[in-house]
């Protein structure tokens, strides 16, 4: 006998749990099992699962928000200053990874999907599974024995596109004398379909300008001073 379709589920004390419900869309058994194997160990690893590695997978609409959700704390890690190609881990991340703001997880809550649990969905809840998927993510990662990138790549190579300053060389068509031009662009998160999304360098300082964006603004320029320093030498 076939196991019924896993669905996720919010339990009054906001813990989120896979769960058998029959009528839910079924998933492709490869992606159950690993779903089953990741939250078996907990909501934390979980989320990783699905923010990380399930990214360009096509999902019902519970576990989408589900994976948008984790998928935030990845990009939040990927855009740290301190996020590097180091194999040594205990060398990094001396901080969690700060969650999103208190008006910015409510806006998360109240557009979350019909669910089972949805009403006991809150900001508070969302920050507490960030947390959650921060404590699983630092667990795996010592496991690994790997760095950030590394770990990341290892769940889905485009991730080490986010954070990151591209420099394109384009057409320029209408200086005759300067026929090509560089623009340059930041990676700023993966969509759905596991596609990296870019936006102008310019429109990305101007995102992250003020105190509270400090970190994201170091991360962002980190690697255009070391390709100047590099094209210095």
């Amino acid at each position: 006998m076939n196991p019924a379709p896993l669905v996720l589920a919010l339990t009054p004390h906001g813990h989120l749990s896979l769960a058998e419900e029959e009528g839910s869309t079924a998933l492709d058994a490869a992606l159950a099992q690993r779903l089953r194997e990741s939250f078996a160990r907990g909501a934390g690893h979980g989320l990783l699962q699905l923010g990380a590695g399930e990214v360009g997978t096509a999902l019902p609409t519970v576990f989408s928000y589900w994976r948008e959700f984790a998928a935030r704390y990845v990009t939040a890690l990927c855009t740290r200053p301190d996020t590097d190609s180091s194999t040594n881990a205990e060398s990094r991340l001396a901080l969690p990874v700060a969650p999103p703001a208190a008006a910015e997880l409510e806006w998360l809550a109240m557009a979350a999907p019909l669910m089972t649990g949805a009403e006991y969905l809150s900001g508070a809840v969302l920050r507490a599974l960030w947390q959650e998927t921060d404590k699983a993510f630092r667990l795996e990662l010592d496991q690994a024995q790997c760095g950030v990138q590394e770990f990341l790549k290892r769940r889905n190579p485009a991730w080490n596109l986010v954070g990151r300053v591209c420099f394109n060389l384009a057409e320029n068509r209408g200086d005759a004398d300067s026929p090509f031009a560089f623009l340059a662009t930041y990676t700023v998160r993966l969509s759905a379909h596991s596609r990296a999304q870019h936006l102008p360098l310019g429109q990305a300082l101007r995102e992250y300008d003020g105190p509270a964006s400090r970190d994201q603004l170091l991360s962002l320029l980190l690697p255009v001073q070391r390709a100047a320093e590099g094209h210095g030498r």
